[in-house]
């Protein structure tokens, strides 16, 4: 240790655990820790902030697995009143440097850690933009506070796996002395204190910084929040959206669910021994959107960011059998996956795995540029269509139809696909950084591009908010930015659904974006969205995408149908035959077929009923037919 002395050390050790022990004992009172009062390696420092005393690193890491040394690792003892599963809480201050200045590392468990080894820590990071300071804000979900100011952050329940949430640090009877352990990683972040809090209690700034009791529950008024229907119920068109924890209104506004970060290959891949591999959080989604009977769109299966910190030092060879496990086991685990963004952010300087920038370095083990210049995008789309065969595959990107460049070069890459039969949809996301200042007709120009190749269109990441997403957030400005981008992209007939990537206060990365405030209430951009779809009528006009292939080899009557229709193929080789049925939202409305058949001519009749029995809607339909082949799609019309 360095630059305190012993004496206010012990003094600190004291105070904290007195805190620690509380004077009156009361049950859900948090256990405060100081900051500077553990056994701190030689690559801390203490400062003043005001009357706040702090500990901070004095250089900066930048790996992901684990501390550097045990230089940089800060080991604490603390006691508890009563047994018990914790929270950890942080309080924090981000420095100047923003997103450069708010990770860190935090033991998985109680104990202290040795330095070096990435099983025992987790890496805390994105913290520029989470936490509350206001002192009625309830710190449970991640916040949205930025740098600059002091905050509490719910360590546990917002960076921890989802599976492991509440359990990492538990409490017994005959152990109420426990050690934990951080690691720095980044410079300019600052500690004052941790605390840990019942995990099924709820706690205040207030009460963390005072040492007051949680409660059982937030106190809410539950008649602000909305009960249903979703918003484009009846609509050809999905609007879908994230689902953070807790969110039980989800399914009462929204009818499609993507994952943010739990379908993201470093959120399950934690280590290298694949049996550790943490599912728990995407396993709730899947789960959920199946029970509520939504599209499920999975994100995202390769992509240079967010990927498993341990993937870049393996040979090309290993990193590919990894990937292969990876897609593979994901097909197996959630067979009625939808959709999914097979390959996300593959443009040059965007976020390809090509090591570059601290992204993942396992390009050249997909193969490279290749011949195409893309291979490795190929070959990602075929190991997706091997092992999810019935999902909609899709290639995702940012900064597309506000770049007519950018949109050129997509169209590039998604040709190659579509000439392999390997695509099934395009993913254009529509942060507000993207479209809040560029000139509508140049998105509507390159939405007619995009859908001028008979794939349809998935506008994903959609938020509007302030303008540079800087100050307050302002109701006025948001509503304004609704009306002038969103029904362009939603009234266009190639584009088949919205995502919109966030919409609870304190709960996005775009912190001015959200459209209802915590209590429930509606921002007037989603009162205006809510009435909107409601008075608009849309459709999804595609051209058919298929294989080519002639009369004998698949018809299909009669077409449009009213009770039922009838399926005729001819297979030229014996294979496992796929046949679904789809809505315009890519979500399967009926798996008619998936079994190994004989060559031959086939016939199957369907009476138009989905996989729960129930008679569809009117409307257009699209089948598609897999073989070892070929993929055979196009319309399906039923009327009255």
């Amino acid at each position: 240790m360095k630059q305190f002395s012993i004496f206010i050390l012990l003094m600190t050790v004291l105070l904290a655990n007195a805190r620690a022990n509380g004077s009156d004992n009361v049950p859900g009172t948090p256990v405060i820790i100081e900051a500077e009062a553990g056994m701190a390696g030689s690559n801390f420092i203490t400062g003043v902030d005001g009357n706040t005393q702090y500990i901070t690193a004095n250089v900066s890491f930048t790996g992901q697995t684990s501390p550097e040394d045990s230089a940089s690792t800060i080991n604490y003892e603390v006691s508890f009143s009563e047994a018990g599963n914790y929270h950890l809480f942080a309080r924090i201050k981000v420095g100047s440097g923003g997103f450069n200045d708010d990770s860190f590392f935090a033991g998985n468990s109680f104990g202290n850690k040795e330095a070096t080894n990435g099983s025992e820590w987790i890496m805390v990071n994105g913290l520029a933009e989470a936490g509350f300071s206001s002192p009625s804000a309830v710190v449970h979900d991640k916040g949205g506070d930025g740098s600059g100011m002091w905050k509490w952050v719910n360590i546990t329940n917002n960076f921890f796996p989802d599976a492991a949430a509440n359990q990492p640090f538990k409490v017994e009877e005959d152990a109420l002395t426990q050690s934990f352990s951080i690691g720095s990683r980044e410079d300019g972040l600052q500690f004052d204190k941790f605390a840990f809090g019942l995990a099924g209690l709820f706690y205040t700034v207030e009460a963390l910084d005072n040492g007051l009791p949680g409660t059982n529950e937030v106190a809410v008024d539950s008649s602000k929040y909305y009960q249903g229907p979703p918003l484009a119920d009846g609509s050809p068109k999905f609007l879908g959206n994230l689902r953070s924890r807790n969110d039980n209104n989800f399914a009462f506004l929204w009818n499609q669910l993507t994952p943010e970060n739990e379908g993201k290959w470093a959120s399950v891949g934690n280590s290298t021994d694949t049996t550790r591999w943490s599912w728990g959080g995407l396993d709730n989604l899947y789960n959920y959107a199946r029970e509520n009977n939504m599209p499920f769109k999975n994100h995202t299966l390769i992509w240079g960011a967010q990927q498993p910190t341990w993937i870049s030092s393996q040979t090309p060879e290993k990193q590919l059998e990894y990937i292969e496990y990876w897609i593979k086991t994901t097909g197996e685990r959630y067979p009625e996956i939808d959709m999914i963004d097979v390959v996300n952010e593959a443009l040059p300087n965007h976020n390809p795995p090509d090591g570059r920038n601290d992204r993942a370095n396992y390009k050249a083990a997909l193969g490279g540029d290749g011949e195409t210049g893309w291979d490795w995008v190929i070959k990602s789309f075929e190991l997706a269509r091997k092992y999810i065969p019935n999902a909609t595959l899709i290639l995702n990107d940012y900064g597309i139809i506000n770049d007519n460049g950018a949109t050129s070069t997509y169209l590039k890459i998604i040709n190659l696909l579509k000439e392999r039969d390997l695509i099934d949809g395009i993913g254009v996301q529509g942060h507000r950084f993207e479209l809040e200042s560029v000139n509508t007709a140049i998105i509507k120009g390159n939405l007619d591009r995009l859908g001028a190749t008979g794939l349809p269109i998935y506008i994903s990441e959609f938020d509007m908010g302030n303008l540079n997403n800087q100050g307050t957030p302002n109701d006025e400005q948001q509503l304004q930015l609704y009306q002038k981008v969103f029904p362009i992209l939603w009234e266009h007939p190639s584009v088949a659904g919205i995502t919109l990537w966030g919409y609870i206060e304190s709960r996005m990365w775009q912190e001015t974006c959200h459209l209802v405030l915590a209590d429930g209430t509606w921002r007037p951009a989603l009162k205006w969205l809510a009435q909107y779809i409601k008075d608009t009528p849309v459709e999804i006009n595609l051209p058919v995408s298929s294989a080519e292939i002639n009369a004998a080899e698949m018809q299909l009557y009669p077409n449009p149908f009213s009770a039922e229709t009838n399926f005729v193929f001819r297979l030229k080789n014996p294979g496992n035959i796929s046949l679904k049925i789809y809505d315009l939202t890519g979500r399967t409305v009926k798996t008619l077929l998936h079994e190994e058949m004989e060559s031959g001519h086939h016939a199957l009749v369907w009476d138009g009923r989905d996989q729960n029995g129930n008679t569809i809607k009117s409307g257009t339909y699209i089948y598609k037919l897999i073989t070892n082949d070929q993929t055979v799609s196009g319309k399906l019309l039923r009327i009255e």
